[in-house]
C-alpha cells in the first residue's frame, strides 16, 4: 500500500508537473507562467479536497479498534458481564475475535457486530470462551465530537481557501503579476513538506517566513510585464 507521505508529497509535484506541460503546449505561456497556472491548480485541488477530506473524516470515524485480553483464571469469575462463547457467536462476530486475537496489538475495522459493546456502552467488557479459554475484547469507537466539529469545519475554511487562491490566479493572469503567484505558491509547497516530514509544529512559520522571504526578493522582478 503507498503510503499517505507519497500522495502528499506527489500532490504538488503533479501540480508542477501539469502546469509546466500546459506552459510548454500553449504559445501565448511562457515558463514564467507555470507559478500562475500552478496557483490555479491548487485552487482547484483544494476545492476538491473538501468532499474527499469528508468522506476520509466519516471513514475514520466509523472505524472500531479492537483488543483482546486472556483472562487469568475462569469466565465464571466475572459473574456480572456477559460471557459468550464462542461457537454461539455470529460468524462477523467470529471473524471480528480471530482478527484480533491474532494480531499484533489492535485490530481496526468498520464491523460492530451486534454481540459486542463498545467502551462508549455500559458494560463495554465482552468476555468470550474460545478453546476453554477465557478471554475479554474490547471494542473502542473512534468516532466522537471532534469528528463532527472537522465535518463543519472543513468547508467553512476550505471554501474560502479555494476561492480565495483561484481569485489570487485569475488576477495575477490578468495582470501579469509573477511575484504573487510564486510568493504563495513557494509557501504551499513549504507547508505541505513540513506537514508531511514534521507534522503541525514549525509548519506555519517556515511557511510564512519562505513566503516573506520570495516576497521580498521578487520585489522588483516581474517578468510577466516585460
Amino acid at each position: 500500500m503507498i503510503p499517505i507521505s507519497a500522495f502528499q508529497f506527489g500532490i504538488p509535484v503533479a501540480i508542477f508537473l501539469i502546469a509546466a506541460v500546459m506552459a510548454f503546449l500553449r504559445s501565448d505561456l511562457t515558463r514564467y507562467h507555470i507559478p500562475v497556472i500552478m496557483l490555479a491548480l491548487f485552487a482547484l485541488t483544494s476545492g476538491l479536497m473538501i468532499p474527499v477530506g469528508a468522506e476520509l473524516i466519516r471513514t475514520d470515524a466509523e472505524r472500531i479498534d479492537y483488543r483482546v485480553t486472556s483472562q487469568q483464571g475462569s469466565c465464571n469469575a466475572t459473574a456480572d458481564e456477559q460471557v459468550t462463547k464462542f461457537d454461539s457467536l455470529s460468524t462477523e462476530a467470529q471473524d471480528v475475535f480471530l482478527s484480533t486475537l491474532q494480531s499484533d496489538e489492535e485490530y481496526t475495522t468498520t464491523v460492530h457486530p451486534d454481540e459486542y459493546e463498545l467502551s462508549t456502552d455500559v458494560g463495554a467488557q465482552n468476555y468470550i470462551i474460545y478453546e476453554s479459554d477465557c478471554y475479554s475484547l474490547v471494542g473502542s469507537s473512534r468516532g466522537g465530537l471532534h469528528y463532527g466539529i472537522l465535518l463543519h469545519v472543513l468547508p467553512i475554511v476550505g471554501i474560502p481557501i479555494a476561492i480565495g487562491l483561484a481569485t489570487l490566479a485569475g488576477f495575477s493572469y490578468r495582470y501579469r503579476n509573477f511575484r504573487i503567484p510564486v510568493t504563495v505558491v513557494s509557501g504551499i509547497t513549504t507547508a505541505i513538506g513540513l506537514y508531511t516530514l514534521v507534522g503541525l509544529r514549525t509548519l506555519l512559520p517556515i511557511s510564512f517566513l519562505l513566503a516573506a522571504t520570495v516576497w521580498i526578493i521578487l520585489k522588483d522582478f516581474e517578468p510577466l510585464k516585460g
